[in-house]
């Protein structure tokens, strides 16, 4: 397969116009200009590695909580017309045995779009006072044996856990995931500075949706915000929405800690892809209009409706240049999770593409090689 575009975001480089030729599963070469025999030419696209996405609660209609694996295979979907080649599913505080079983759900799923990385286990050790949408019935603490046995279970899927540092037994918690290898991120906290600093001290790495469910900035205690931005080794997970943190603040962040420290997730929902009305997330009514978040009946963000591609635009339109934007959906994230073969566009590495139109919105994207979602011609 040879890819041929009037920009191809190569590691360290743009070659304008270039190509990209793909055998097998891999990249093979990219070289200027575009040969006459490409089978895929954009004249006016940008082909960036394919989008990363840490946190899919759902998409096209369905709960990745509640769902067999033909809903599976509709979020994979979704989510590769979003440029997304790879994603974790995101299983949020629930009844344990309904996550096990949703965990069962997802191992069995063969997807053949985005590709399944692992999962991320969104609580239930969470802060009662900082927990969003999530139920308070249904949080747990740190301690609890069967919580740790969940994530036992969940091995070696289990890539991603957000907790809340403060609660009682946190801090072993996190030893002793970061000692089976699983990122642990802090979210949901109502934690202070010292709390926090000690939390990435004991092996967390991670802030989910910085500034979302979590204790504000302040001067005089800088929290669990002040902590991750303070920290030169923490990643930064952010909604790009413009909703759920200002666009000047995500450009604050930005110019604070550098591109390579902040990793964009979506935190879709049910709703994701789908027209403005009411969904079932979790059992619970939400609404999405053309406008906003979901929402819950009492205004409560119930995550969002947002394409990755849509993210990286939205950086763009607020000032961050289209190779930082790009980074923080790919090279960041597969850094968090280990990722070396992918995350960049460079020869020999795994052939997981996008291709932007003009629009900002993907065109093309390969998987693994694969051409998982062309978008038809206008």
């Amino acid at each position: 397969m040879i890819i041929g575009v009037a920009r191809v975001m190569a590691a360290g480089q743009d070659v304008a116009p270039g190509h990209v030729v793909v055998e097998g599963e891999r990249i093979v070469r990219i070289g200027s200009g575009i040969p006459p025999g490409a089978e895929h030419v954009f004249p006016r696209g940008a082909l960036v590695p394919g989008f990363i996405d840490l946190q899919v609660n759902g998409a096209a209609g369905v709960d990745l909580l509640d769902c067999d694996p033909a809903g599976v295979e509709r979020v994979s979907a979704h989510l590769a017309s979003t440029g997304t080649t790879g994603f974790l599913p995101t299983l949020i505080t629930a009844p344990l045995e309904r996550i096990a079983g949703a965990l069962g759900v997802i191992r069995r799923a063969r997807p053949a779009g985005a590709a399944i990385l692992g999962v991320h286990i969104e609580g239930p050790a969470l802060s009662a006072e900082r927990r969003g949408a999530h139920d308070a019935g249904l949080l747990r603490q740190p301690g609890d044996p069967d919580l740790r046995r969940l994530y036992e279970s969940a091995a070696p899927d289990l890539r991603l856990v957000t907790l809340a540092p403060e609660l009682p037994g946190a801090l072993e918690l996190i030893a002793w995931l970061a000692a089976r290898g699983v990122t642990v991120s802090l979210g949901h906290s109502n934690a202070d500075y010292g709390r926090a600093a000690e939390a990435l001290r004991q092996g967390a790495r991670m802030a989910t949706h910085l500034f979302n469910g979590m204790r504000s900035l302040h001067h005089r205690e800088p929290g669990v915000v002040g902590a991750v931005l303070d920290d030169p080794h923490c990643i930064c997970g952010v909604i790009a929405d413009g909703h759920h943190v200002h666009p000047a603040v995500i450009r604050l962040v930005w110019r604070g800690v550098g591109a390579g420290r902040l990793a964009v997730v979506t935190d879709a929902t049910a709703p994701a892809g789908m027209p403005p009305g009411e969904y079932h997330v979790m059992g619970r009514v939400v609404r999405v209009d053309a406008q906003g978040p979901p929402r819950l009946p009492d205004g409560t963000f119930m995550g969002t409706a947002l394409r990755m591609d849509e993210a990286v635009r939205n950086l763009v339109s607020w000032g961050v240049p289209l190779r930082d934007a790009v980074g923080c959906a790919t090279a960041v994230p597969a850094r968090v999770l280990g990722l070396t073969d992918r995350g960049e566009l460079a020869e020999g590495l795994r052939a997981d593409l996008c291709v932007l139109g003009e629009d900002g919105r993907a065109v093309l994207t390969v998987v693994d090689g694969r051409t998982v979602f062309a978008r038809p011609a206008t």
